[in-house]
């Protein structure tokens, strides 16, 4: 009985990826990185921030996680060597505050540069 469930699975699966891209969103919301244009890229914010404490290579990647796991954070970009980040998010969903608080608790400093809208 578990082999003919099995079998009778595998094209119910077969036809799910087949159909999927047909229901597929046309945009993603991430008009800067996949080139999709979006209603929601356009209301999109960029946080630029000086980072301290960062002493490793390893260091950049703890606030990339820290920013990254944030909703509505689209894009982090952290420079080590330059000790700054830069976040694409949507400013309906997260605040330039909470960037920075993401930053500390991960055991960093952070200030804000600069803060730009993009209606």
């Amino acid at each position: 009985m578990k082999k003919i469930l099995k079998l009778a699975v595998i094209p119910l699966l077969l036809g799910g990826l087949i159909l999927a891209p047909a229901t597929l969103p046309t945009s993603c919301g991430c008009s800067s990185i996949c080139g999709v244009s979006s209603a929601h890229a356009a209301e999109s914010g960029t946080t630029h921030l000086a980072l301290d404490g960062l002493t490793c290579a390893a260091c950049k990647f703890a606030v990339k996680g820290a920013l990254s796991r944030l909703d509505g954070v689209s894009q982090v970009n952290v420079g080590y060597q330059e000790k700054k980040a830069t976040v694409v998010y949507d400013p309906a969903k997260v605040t330039p505050r909470q960037l920075l608080d993401a930053v500390r608790r991960s055991g960093f400093q952070a200030e804000l540069l600069t803060t730009t809208n993009e209606n």
